[in-house]
């Protein structure tokens, strides 16, 4: 089967700006999804994120570097934690293969390390004992030993713990129907528990550094669910959650009864309710099934990230960040979202300089064709963005939940390491369009124009082709070709004052190249098939 290379013409005016700093910004970006969206603030204020591959972005959120890491055995970075000042662990998974009983796929965990230039440093995979068919990871917490433990995705039950070489300490698995929502560490040692099962309401469970149970309770029955949580150094911590949830599509009308409110609630470190702060968003009720994150702001309050529904749908609406206080009573609310596009949220970062920065995916009729497209909005320290800033009634309300405790067992699990080898690149970043959150209109380009869009003839190709111009190639024009994964196959000068140009890909693989032209007018792609 041959590989597809392509050729993408967009022409930009390169113009020279002065860019505060941390700007407040709404971006989009057309690049491969990964499954957290982690943002990781810089020294110098960059960000550091994954969208399969790893980019650093300026405060302005422009892409400035890009790479990617190449195995025939894994996916791409799934999440991303800070580790060091230039260290950072990421999780992956393998590629699917069949299980022994020929209904599953066999998916194993995978953790790897690598600098933020995205430089791999080690990567090893995880294989289980029986029974563990499908076992991607969700999340990853970094320990304070520089180990780190990663958990099962959805109702995948089990947890693992790696020390600083990423050699397994233990792994346990959990013979109940639920799964693990979070996992973080306490300053003691001791590790936090986020649990979501069937009928049991908001599971929080305290586990020692083995990993055993030292209590669990439940919480807001039968159907709330937790979210994540936010450790105090007095071994106290804050979750977050929904009331209520529910399992019905995004077709059918959810029933009068159907009203969640999201929540934060105080535990001590026995797990007894300090405080409980319910938040009702009516009509536009809480989207349960996509988790709410909590940070702390530069100032030692909390700020809450949580995605509204459609009115009378199970179906994501807006994005909306509320600010509280030591005690969870609301400083201010926000709410962001252009008319017509559905948003979800995915991850949540409060910067030094006070401004809130989260990233998730838009739906609908979106530039380039695309119906769904990756965002990453940056707010100043008062929650207000540079454009669609929208309006979303929220009530605070006092909850009084009751704790009830009950048995959870782990069980060991066998495990065993296995080195996973792989191949860093450094991508062109152009390879990745960015569009203007604010300015965006469908089937307009992401960039400026600086000359009409030439045309390939012929495209496909079987190896030569001609590119021509609307306007004749002015002076130090030249062109370079690159593969899908932006590595550089050669550059030459362009013929300075001609409309056309012949370029020969003959020898070349099968597949998809990128054409980029650049002259002093500024920078053009195209994407081409050869077959």
């Amino acid at each position: 089967m041959s590989m597809t290379r392509s050729f993408l013409i967009v022409c930009t005016l390169v113009q020279g700006c002065s860019i505060a700093a941390q700007p407040t910004f709404e971006r989009f970006y057309q690049s491969a999804p990964s499954y957290t969206f982690d943002l990781i603030e810089l020294p110098g204020h960059n960000i550091f994120t994954c969208m399969s591959s790893t980019h650093v972005l300026n405060p302005a959120g422009s892409i400035v570097r890009s790479s990617f890491y190449h195995s025939g055995g894994t996916y791409s970075t799934q999440t991303l934690k800070a580790a060091g000042p230039n260290s950072f662990y990421f999780t992956s998974a393998t590629i699917a293969a069949e299980c022994t009983n020929g209904v599953l796929s066999l998916v194993n965990p995978v953790i790897g390390k690598m600098d933020s230039l995205g430089t791999t440093g080690s990567l090893q995979r995880y294989t289980m004992g029986p029974g563990f068919c499908y076992s991607p990871p969700d999340g990853l917490e970094v320990t304070s030993n520089l180990g780190a433990v990663t958990w099962g995705r959805q109702k995948n039950f089990f947890a693992l713990r790696v020390d600083e070489a990423f050699q397994p300490v233990w792994a346990k698995r959990v013979t109940r129907a639920g799964g693990f929502r979070f996992i973080k560490e306490l300053p003691g040692g001791d590790l936090l528990a986020g649990i979501n099962m069937d009928t049991a309401g908001a599971v929080v469970a305290r586990l020692d550094p083995d990993g055993n149970f030292i209590w669990s309770k439940s919480y807001i029955r039968p159907k709330g669910v937790v979210h994540d949580a936010f450790i105090e150094s007095d071994d106290s911590f804050i979750i977050t959650g929904c009331t209520d949830s529910t399992t019905l599509n995004i077709f059918t009308p959810l029933p009068a009864s159907y009203q969640p409110k999201l929540f934060m609630m105080k535990l001590n470190g026995e797990g007894d309710v300090q405080w409980c702060r319910g938040y009702d968003s009516a009509p536009n009720y809480w989207q349960a099934d996509t988790p709410s994150r909590i940070e702390r702001t530069v100032d030692g309050n909390y700020v809450v990230l949580a995605t509204t529904g459609e009115i009378g749908f199970n179906l994501p609406y807006r994005p909306a960040l509320i600010k509280t206080d030591l005690n969870g009573d609301t400083l201010w609310t926000r709410s962001i979202g252009r008319n017509g596009y559905g948003y979800i949220t995915t991850n949540l970062a409060a910067l030094s300089d006070g401004g809130l920065l989260f990233s998730g995916i838009i739906y609908g009729n979106l530039p380039g064709g695309n119906t769904g497209i990756q965002y990453i909005f940056k707010s100043d320290a008062m929650g207000h963005f540079p454009c669609w800033e929208q309006v979303q009634s929220i009530q605070t309300l006092d909850l009084f939940p009751v704790d009830s405790s009950f048995t959870l067992v782990a069980e060991d699990v066998a495990v065993t390491a296995t080195p996973v080898f792989v191949q860093d690149s450094i991508l062109d970043t152009d390879l990745f369009t960015v569009y203007d959150g604010c300015t965006f209109t469908t089937g307009v380009p992401a960039r400026v124009h600086g000359r009409p869009k030439p045309t390939v003839r012929p495209n496909p190709t079987p190896g030569r082709f001609t590119v021509e111009f609307q306007d004749p190639l002015v002076k130090d024009s030249y062109y370079s070709v690159f593969d899908t994964m932006g590595k550089l196959l050669f550059q030459r000068a362009a013929a300075h004052g001609q409309k056309t140009e012949e370029v020969d890909l003959t020898g070349y693989s099968k597949g998809t190249y990128v054409i980029r032209f650049t002259d002093k007018e500024g920078t053009c792609y195209e994407r081409v098939v050869v077959e």
